[in-house]
């Protein structure tokens, strides 16, 4: 895909760009989309967007869906409206030609929710993996890997925020982690499980230990090379321990509903759910507590953490009998004052 900016076309796409930043909106897959865009326009003959017409948006939005989720469909049909709306402001087009492009439907997305259980034994597999080598390299490699799904498992950070933390993001004494200009460039910290601390100490005790061979990265989770740790490295060796436990399951669809596959991703829904279940077995105020979680989780708004949060059976029947505790004393009560007249 050509990179934007080498043609006309592309110049007129980057200044949109450039005016968007200037105005504070900050959309990380914009530059994707018009790309990708850019591509579909080139490839067709046309060179200006004035020539754009609404046929030629609606045979990009059926292009798209081809091969994308209408969600993600959802998002570059987002960034040309935006595209739009600047070419009329800076009167260098004269119709919106996106105005006939409606939102797509998206499908329904069930994660994978991992139980008590799967996590239990993916914590066994992942601990046994190290005591079970002898090289003193690869068992540090295997450490940093358990460290890393223990964090994921405990906090529910997103992937990209356990990658990109550093050494100095952590604070064992206080308890605390810095996740720095994260997703839409927020940053927060977070306090800590005792457990989880434990084994990021242990981690940085054998990190220490490997300074020699693993450099002087400022990055927290290292490669043996002292390379910091990216997402796919994790993904495949989480996956590899999936299919090892005969846990793995693909991404499937049926009908509207995608259920989503095994990954570290799945490990933020089910944080997020299992946080929810313990809430409602104590009997907490739910809908008070909801803007911590979702604070935790590094969301602007409420609305953006319903998207983690699943109907589960044990949910169903936690908040059925949390119902029948408040409800039924009351209907009691009514029905012993319309007896006594």
């Amino acid at each position: 895909m050509k990179p934007i900016g080498r043609s006309e076309l592309g110049r007129t796409l980057q200044r949109f760009l450039d005016w968007a930043n200037a105005t504070g909106w900050r959309y990380q897959m914009a530059p994707f989309h018009l790309a990708h865009f850019q591509d579909f326009l080139e490839r067709r003959g046309v060179q200006r967007l004035d020539r754009v017409e609404p046929a030629l948006v609606l045979e990009y939005q059926r292009s798209l869906l081809a091969t994308r989720a209408p969600s993600t469909v959802n998002g570059h049909l987002s960034t040309l409206h935006a595209l739009w709306r600047y070419l009329l402001r800076e009167e260098l087009a004269v119709e919106d030609v996106t105005r006939h492009v409606t939102q797509l439907r998206p499908h329904h997305f069930m994660p994978h929710l991992y139980s008590a259980r799967e996590l239990s034994r993916i914590e066994r597999a992942a601990r046994a993996e190290f005591w079970h080598v002898r090289t003193p390299g690869l068992r540090f490699c295997r450490r940093t890997r358990h460290a890393a799904f223990g964090l994921l498992r405990d906090c529910g950070l997103r992937v990209s925020e356990a990658c990109r933390l550093n050494l100095d993001d952590y604070q064992s004494k206080a308890r605390t982690l810095r996740i720095e200009r994260t997703k839409f460039f927020k940053t927060r910290h977070i306090p800590l499980p005792r457990t989880t601390c434990a084994l990021l100490d242990q981690y940085l005790k054998h990190r220490l230990a490997m300074a020699a061979r693993a450099g002087e990265s400022p990055a927290f989770f290292v490669s043996l090379q002292g390379r910091r740790l990216g997402r796919g490295a994790l993904e495949s060796t989480f996956q590899q321990l999936l299919r090892q436990l005969g846990l793995y399951r693909p991404r499937r669809r049926e009908g509207r509903t995608v259920f989503g596959s095994t990954n570290l991703h799945a490990l933020r829904h089910s944080y997020a759910v299992r946080t929810l279940e313990r809430w409602q077995r104590q009997k907490a105020d739910v809908e008070h507590l909801l803007p911590l979680l979702s604070a935790y989780l590094g969301h602007v708004h409420v609305n953006y953490t319903a998207h983690y949060l699943h109907l589960t059976p044990l949910l169903r029947q936690l908040a059925s009998q949390r119902f029948s505790d408040l409800v039924l004393p009351r209907l009691d009560h009514q029905r012993s004052l319309t007896d006594d007249e």
